[in-house]
């Protein structure tokens, strides 16, 4: 059945995301902005668009145990595909393709890989046959449903991230570090922009990370001993034994945003003692 793949809600987004990270990367901000401006003035909450990409990222990223509820969740897609405005949606494709076609003015953007994008094909044209009800190829969506049926099943391993463009890292780490500059003022000590760019860097690798922590922890609590050796400050001395007991005690069994957070405080403090 034909599929055309500028219609793809699922591979046009994919197509747009790809085309931010390879201008960030190239320091390329003004195209990147751009895709953005695209990105938010087509997709906002409200639009058909949204709507018909969250079925999509729910179709293609979600894992479950059982056929009984991958058939559930097929059941509330139809459902929720039925009840779209179609001629709105179709008026809203037509106007991003035109958004991509006047603005980004890039011969080559639909020729890029997408990840997944026999799934996107898969699902795209699953709901242009449910949109059409008794009119639809039967056989077709017999088919089609139970692909989906058997992605949902799939168990979405960590090693399917490991094999994207190595680029991506970069990407995070450029976005990350102006985000955390913007949002304190690039008041970052060395250190804690060190933490940012190996949270970004290891986001597949936790126990990597778990590493990195436990070393940073573990000088910590030697510059805590040091200092209280070489202080004669007795209000400092009184509290030292307890900040030394709570960053001992920080848990690296759940690395997340909140132990980053910990983690940057840990950094100033290491970085107050030291004096530097």
């Amino acid at each position: 059945m034909k599929h055309n793949k500028k219609r793809n809600v699922g591979v046009v987004y994919e197509l747009l995301l790809n085309y931010i990270a390879e201008n960030v990367i190239n320091n390329k901000e003004r195209n990147a902005k751009k895709a953005i401006k695209i990105i938010e003035r087509r997709f906002k909450k409200g639009t058909e668009l949204y709507k018909e990409l969250r079925i999509f990222n729910a179709l293609v990223n979600s894992t479950v145990s059982g056929t009984h509820i991958a058939a559930s969740v097929l059941t509330e897609a139809k459902n929720a595909v039925k009840r779209f405005d179609n001629k709105k949606l179709i008026n809203e494709k037509s106007l991003l393709i035109k958004d991509i076609n006047h603005v980004l003015k890039e011969d080559n953007f639909y020729n890029c890989k997408v990840k997944n994008y026999k799934n996107y094909a898969t699902i795209q044209t699953l709901f242009n046959e449910w949109q059409k009800g008794d009119n639809s190829n039967l056989r077709k969506v017999i088919e089609y449903e139970k692909n989906i049926v058997e992605h949902l099943l799939q168990e979405k391993l960590d090693k399917d991230v490991e094999i994207l463009d190595p680029r991506a890292d970069q990407l995070v780490v450029n976005l990350l570090s102006k985000k955390i500059n913007e949002k304190y003022d690039a008041s970052l000590t060395t250190q804690q922009k060190s933490i940012i760019r190996n949270y970004a860097l290891y986001s597949n690798d936790k126990d990597k990370f778990r590493e990195y922590l436990a070393n940073l922890k573990e000088s910590t609590l030697k510059s805590i001993k040091a200092f209280k050796e070489k202080t004669d400050n007795q209000v400092l001395l009184s509290k030292i034994n307890e900040v030394y007991k709570k960053v001992d005690i920080i848990s690296l069994q759940e690395v997340d945003d909140s132990i980053v957070e910990k983690f940057m405080t840990l950094s100033k403090l290491k970085h107050q003692l030291m004096g530097d």
